[in-house]
């Protein structure tokens, strides 16, 4: 690689470094979540919405928990924050492999190249060091 070339990658692993710190710090915050989705559900005949909280199990079944109107506020922003951190910890997760692929990139980049001699000529190399 140019070193111009080693210059971009070195540019792109710094701007994915601060974009990977951004998601750390949305994973470390203090905001209180609840680990489950929130779901709207329209009933026709009545016109009126019911909320439910979408609560993932161990066995891939997922429970539902109905939500009071004065319990609402509460768990749409704790959903929120929940549906904030599962991207940002996705994200994060996707970022990481390319500064790594971008890592040895750079290291193989930098490395010298280096001749391997075979046949006569590495023979001759061996018996003139062999004496």
């Amino acid at each position: 690689m140019t070193k111009l070339q080693l210059a971009k990658t070195r540019q792109k692993v710094r701007a994915l470094k601060a974009r990977r710190n951004v998601l750390e710090h949305v994973a470390m915050a203090h905001h209180p979540m609840v680990g489950a989705s929130l779901i709207e559900r329209h009933f026709r005949q009545t016109g009126q919405t019911a909320y439910f909280l979408s609560i993932p199990t161990p066995e891939n079944v997922a429970w539902h928990r109905y939500v009071r109107k004065n319990e609402l506020d509460q768990f749409r922003r704790r959903a929120g924050a929940w549906r904030e951190f599962v991207h940002a910890m996705a994200e994060w997760v996707t970022i990481n492999k390319e500064i790594e692929r971008l890592l040895r990139q750079l290291g193989k980049g930098r490395c010298e190249k280096l001749e391997i001699r075979r046949g006569k000529d590495s023979l001759a190399l061996k018996r003139s060091r062999g004496k």
